[in-house]
């Protein structure tokens, strides 16, 4: 595995970053090692550097530990590999993300709205998302001063 960094920021978690072709390799070891549970998959959008960051969950019911196993991609056009071969679970988590940030997940065959069943706007968690302008736009919401 290539440059992994590490860090405990306190007792009991544990977060590692590592480069996008070596989270999976990293997923595999972890739940080798007794981290079976994967509690979720989150993002963050550093839309400053142009890249979404992937944190998956992990715990250990024995070792009582929780790692965070993060992971960058960029924002454009992003696509990722689909952890349904090491957690079949995570299909929900994906989907979300999906949803929310417009991560592509390669191998995940159902990648169909989770919470937006009709939207047809951007992914509506991203920085850039015009939240106002959304809400105007499809409400007929004006901002008003108080």
């Amino acid at each position: 595995m290539r440059e992994c960094r590490a860090s405990i920021p306190k007792q009991g978690r544990l977060v590692a970053e590592v480069p996008r072709d070596s989270l999976v390799s990293l997923l595999l070891l972890l739940k080798a090692d007794g981290f079976e549970h994967l509690s979720m998959i989150s993002c963050v959008d550093w839309i400053d550097a142009g890249e979404l960051e992937l944190v998956y969950h992990l715990w250990s019911y024995e070792k009582k530990i929780h790692v965070m196993a993060k992971t960058r991609i960029g924002r454009e056009a992003p696509r990722f590999l689909s952890i349904l071969p090491i957690f079949r679970h995570a299909q929900t988590y994906e989907r979300e993300i999906h949803e929310m940030f417009g991560i592509a997940f390669e191998g995940n065959p159902r990648q169909v709205p989770f919470l937006l069943d009709h939207w047809q706007g951007p992914p509506p968690m991203r920085k850039d998302f015009d939240l106002r302008g959304h809400a105007k736009e499809t409400f007929g919401v004006e901002e008003k001063a108080v």
